[in-house]
């Protein structure tokens, strides 16, 4: 890990995160055989990575299963009572056991299909049936704030007629609800600030963070934050101005040109710069690379020449 050191600038601080997490799904066992069963798929967790888009859409979340174990079975009926989290309990859970921040996506930003009543939703199980679906509605992703981190979190409350929710099964999940644009990833940075003493080179791994349905944030996962490295100083060391400069770059969706460039971090002015030097200021979607230059304070003294080549999903 390589030392991070903070250049101090007059500027305010710290800005706020978006929406991520990893998390690996609970083994599934069947049970016993000859046994019908009512299961949550996916089970414990699930990411629901949408494109952030200007539209509303529906989503699917997860599914409740009935494995009948004979022709019988699936010809009667079953009755499946899941529970909200509304009260957040098992998103605090969630949040404890994994290191998250969920909290509950509010009904403006995610209407739950079929209907929440009364904090439940039933669902009925005719003859036949081996699958209900559980869907949410978001709204556009200009609605988002993308600095919380959303979540729908649901328990099987009771299951009636034919089927059981049998101990060695999860009984509850939590739903991710991410918004994610088509620059957002993992990107290799390089380039160069001019000022001096700090215009030395810099190449380290970026997170391009989704900060609306046509922009994304830096954040720099060395330093654990949003913000820019300036250079590789002596040993091999890190610099940065802190999350105070928070470059947020903005493209046009149909060019993909940078149209903007500002710091969501502080009161200190970003700005795109077109200067001499200055790059393309483009995303090139055949080669997933961004290219984009900023000064800070309007000064050309003050620029960040950045190459970001794309590597994987975040």
């Amino acid at each position: 890990m390589k030392t991070i050191h903070k250049i101090t600038i007059a500027a305010c601080v710290l800005f706020f995160a978006l929406l991520a997490v990893s998390c690996l799904p609970k083994t599934e066992t069947m049970g016993d055989v000859g046994q019908t069963l009512v299961k949550l798929h996916p089970d414990t967790y699930k990411m629901l990575a949408v494109d952030a888009k200007t539209t509303p859409q529906l989503c699917l979340m997860f599914e409740v299963r009935r494995d009948a174990a004979n022709a019988a079975d699936l010809n009667s009926t079953t009755t499946v009572v899941l529970k909200y989290d509304a009260d957040t309990s098992i998103l605090k859970a969630y949040n404890k056991a994994n290191s998250t921040s969920f909290i509950p996506i509010p009904p403006a930003l995610g209407t739950v299909s079929p209907a929440i009543t009364a904090g439940q939703i039933t669902l009925n199980f005719a003859a036949g049936d081996f699958s209900k679906s559980i869907w949410v509605n978001l709204p556009s992703s200009g609605s988002f704030d993308f600095s919380k981190h959303y979540a729908l979190a649901f328990k099987v409350l009771s299951v009636t007629g034919t089927g059981t929710l049998t101990a060695d099964l999860a009984d509850q999940v939590v739903v991710e609800v991410l918004a994610k644009n088509k620059y957002d990833g993992l990107y290799l940075l390089k380039g160069v600030h001019n000022r001096v003493p700090y215009n030395f080179p810099y190449s380290t791994n970026v997170e391009m963070r989704t900060f609306g349905a046509t922009s994304v944030a830096f954040y720099w996962p060395d330093a654990g934050s949003y913000g820019h490295p300036i250079g590789v100083g002596p040993g091999n060391d890190l610099s940065w101005y802190g999350a105070a400069i928070s470059p947020v770059v903005v493209f046009d969706p149909v060019t993909d040109f940078v149209t903007n460039v500002y710091n969501a971090g502080g009161s200190t002015p970003i700005t795109m710069f077109t200067g001499a030097g200055a790059n393309s200021n483009k995303y090139v979607a055949a080669t997933k690379t961004i290219y984009v230059t900023w000064n800070y304070n309007n000064n050309p003294l003050r620029v960040f020449t950045d190459t970001l080549t794309y590597i994987s999903p975040r």
